[in-house]
């Protein structure tokens, strides 16, 4: 049983991986793109900033869904989706279709996580959640980390072919790159779709799969109301929040800084981006097992709690110290330890939902992933304005001051609280 619990799970990671190719390819591209589009600086960062916003509005709504009607079911359908969108993109002629595309695709990736996170609780005993959670969400940001490389790799094996009667100015075949991952994330879907099911078998043979529940928006503004009222939700989410809104500079203004600041090719910004995001995945290894560890040794409240309080605290230090440094290469490096901070701490967050959602997983991850995404949201537009009106150093302080909010609220989770308490007074968990 567990092979094929890590197959299932390697499967949902291969899904995030996918997602995380489709979300970051823009920002690589972004310079490209608002040259052949006649696009100013501004109306680029804010088409970035339009797809956190509707991903952080539906986290919730999806994630209900995935509770109710099944992570298979909803997750292969929104690959799919998203995948269509990531396909049209390279068929926009303006900014109005380039705000329609993005935010249709934070519309259609805004359960994944949600999603995956309840699929793992299926699929997980409550001692192995870090671990589980950490391999799906390593997926995704290794997709992160090998984006801008292969954006820019696969936009240079496309040179030369013409997509369209669209002017192409810059010379970057942009357009072909949004063809060719739009058609594989329709693969991915199929595969999702083939091999996943809801949860394990059970013992007298059936798929673990149930016909869906007669559709409702009662569940919704109910779970909204209890992730509302919830001090330790309300901590969650102010914390994701902070967090990305600092951490989303990586995938939406570094190419731009490195440009800016540096004076650094397209290439080599890809590969610049890259590293620093891979730096970032190697936290992800590492903070499964320090979550599952931390559980074990400092109980449920501190096991959470501790992890957070230094990866977002070294968080806050790093990104503080990039405007000290002295080349591109050194603040690639600072910047990877900011990723690998953030991503050690990522599977706590899964880990914490997961304690304290109880059968609602899918609506508190998602509800803190709301949150964090409208952090996301803002995070090129404030960072960007802050950067016009002042510099770039003013902007790194103003995102390390968002990750000191982020620690101060980590250190006011409580695991051992739920979501929703079992009126028989047994853990859900």
């Amino acid at each position: 049983m567990m092979w094929r619990r890590w197959f299932v799970v390697g499967i949902t990671a291969v899904a995030a991986f996918w997602l995380y190719i489709d979300r970051v390819c823009f920002s690589t591209l972004a310079d490209p793109i608002r040259i052949d589009l006649h696009l100013s600086e501004g109306a680029r960062n804010r088409a970035l900033g339009m797809f956190f916003l509707t991903y952080a509005l539906f986290q919730v709504p999806v994630g209900m869904l995935a509770d109710q009607y099944g992570a298979r079911r909803v997750l292969a359908m929104a690959i799919a989706a998203w995948s269509l969108v990531t396909f049209a993109t390279g068929l926009i002629e303006g900014i109005w279709g380039l705000i329609t595309v993005r935010l249709l695709l934070g519309v259609t990736e805004a359960g994944a996580y949600p999603a995956a996170a309840g699929l793992i609780k299926a699929w997980a005993q409550p001692q192995q959640r870090g671990r589980f959670s950490a391999f799906v969400a390593l997926g995704g940001r290794l997709g992160g980390a090998l984006a801008p490389w292969l954006t820019v790799t696969t936009a240079a094996a496309l040179t030369g072919l013409t997509f369209g009667p669209w002017a192409n100015p810059s010379e970057v075949p942009w357009r072909g790159v949004f063809f060719v991952y739009g058609l594989c994330g329709l693969f991915v879907a199929l595969l999702f779709w083939l091999i996943v099911r809801d949860r394990p078998p059970c013992p007298e043979g059936q798929n673990g799969t149930s016909s869906p529940p007669a559709m409702s928006l009662r569940p919704l503004f109910h779970q909204f109301a209890l992730c509302f009222r919830s001090s330790n939700m309300l901590c969650f989410s102010l914390m994701q929040f902070g967090v990305n809104l600092g951490w989303g500079f990586l995938i939406t203004l570094m190419p731009t800084y490195l440009n800016d600041q540096f004076d650094v090719p397209l290439e080599q910004r890809g590969k610049m981006q890259s590293a620093a995001l891979f730096i970032g995945c190697c936290g992800m290894f590492a903070g499964g097992l320090l979550t599952d560890g931390c559980r074990r040794w400092l109980g449920a409240r501190w096991g959470r709690r501790a992890p957070l309080l230094i990866a977002l605290s070294g968080c806050a230090v790093a990104l503080a110290c990039v405007p000290l440094l002295p080349n591109a290469w050194a603040a690639v490096v600072v910047l990877g330890l900011m990723a690998f901070l953030v991503d050690l701490h990522n599977p706590v967050l899964w880990a914490f939902a997961q304690d304290v959602g109880g059968k609602n997983v899918g609506a508190a991850l998602g509800f803190g992933n709301m949150w964090g995404n409208l952090g996301a949201a803002l995070s090129p537009i404030l960072l960007g304005s802050v950067r016009q009106s002042f510099d770039w150093n003013a902007a790194f302080l103003v995102g390390a001051g968002a990750f000191v909010v982020a620690a101060i609220a980590a250190m006011q989770l409580d695991a051992t609280k739920p979501l929703q308490p079992s009126p028989s007074g047994v853990d859900q968990n």
